[in-house]
């Protein structure tokens, strides 16, 4: 079988064929997923992405499906995770009964960012990161169970004086292009203009959330898209052989985001 992994970030298995942006290790391929995908018409079995679908903008996420679509063997599965907005939305609800019956406001915080923050933030880390960096471990343990071991990833990260990736000749090319044109900005427009500027120019950048979705929306998008039978599943169904063997979704039975909607659909 031909597994295709799709903007996988560190989340990948050797057996499938991973690819992402900016490849986290040599195990990944260099792809940028809103263009066209590096396979033949109908050469593959499954693909697989997660957490992905909610960074493309609704022009994007037509392209994207018609290429996944284009890949795929016809009865291939398609297997989708995104954060699922009708659990992000009756956790918040949950929690501002908690508060007001006199429960931590912690976990409360979290879901109510949860709700909007990675849709409006203008920079790295939106309220988010400092928020996680605010809390005690009784706290970061509560928020944990909505948001996974995932988060203590991203704190050591983004630790003070961690030493960055690499500076590529790419990323060198890229930065230097980004300093230039924000002071021709400045100079052109000013102060004001520049910080708009980079806030445009971070919101382009694929951290932003650019739509959320729900088991009705997701459903729907991939029937009007050339894919068939939406079925919502757990982090540990798939109609994949041996799904759970890839750890892809959850390690040692442990959810790696356990915010997610899970649906799998067959190609039409």
């Amino acid at each position: 079988m031909i597994l295709v992994n799709l903007g996988c970030g560190r989340t990948y298995h050797r057996d499938w064929i991973n690819l992402d942006f900016e490849p986290a290790t040599p195990e990944v391929r260099r792809c940028d997923v809103t263009g066209r995908l590096p396979f033949a018409d109908e050469s593959v079995d499954v693909v697989y992405h997660s957490h992905l679908l909610e960074h493309l903008a609704p022009a994007e996420v037509t392209r994207f499906l018609a290429e996944c679509r284009r890949i795929l063997r016809r009865q291939g599965i398609m297997r989708v995770a995104v954060p699922d907005l009708e659990g992000i939305a009756r956790a918040y609800l949950r929690e501002v009964e908690a508060v007001r019956a006199g429960g931590d406001a912690a976990l409360y915080e979290w879901t109510r960012l949860e709700l909007f923050d990675q849709s409006a933030r203008a920079a790295a880390g939106g309220v988010m990161l400092p928020f996680l960096r605010s809390l005690d471990p009784d706290q970061l343990a509560a928020v944990r169970t909505r948001a996974g071991h995932e988060i203590d990833n991203v704190l050591a990260a983004t630790e003070p004086g961690r030493r960055r990736g690499a500076l590529t000749p790419t990323k060198l090319v890229r930065r230097s292009r980004r300093v230039m044109a924000e002071w021709l900005v400045l100079v052109v427009g000013g102060g004001r203009l520049q910080a708009s500027f980079r806030e445009g120019v971070f919101r382009g950048g694929g951290e932003v959330h650019r739509v959320m979705y729900d088991q009705i929306s997701l459903s729907r998008l991939l029937v009007e898209n050339g894919f068939g039978a939406p079925r919502k599943c757990t982090a540990f169904e798939s109609e994949i052989p041996n799904y759970p063997e890839y750890e892809l979704d959850a390690v040692a039975n442990i959810v790696r985001k356990p915010d997610s909607l899970f649906l799998e659909a067959i190609r039409r």
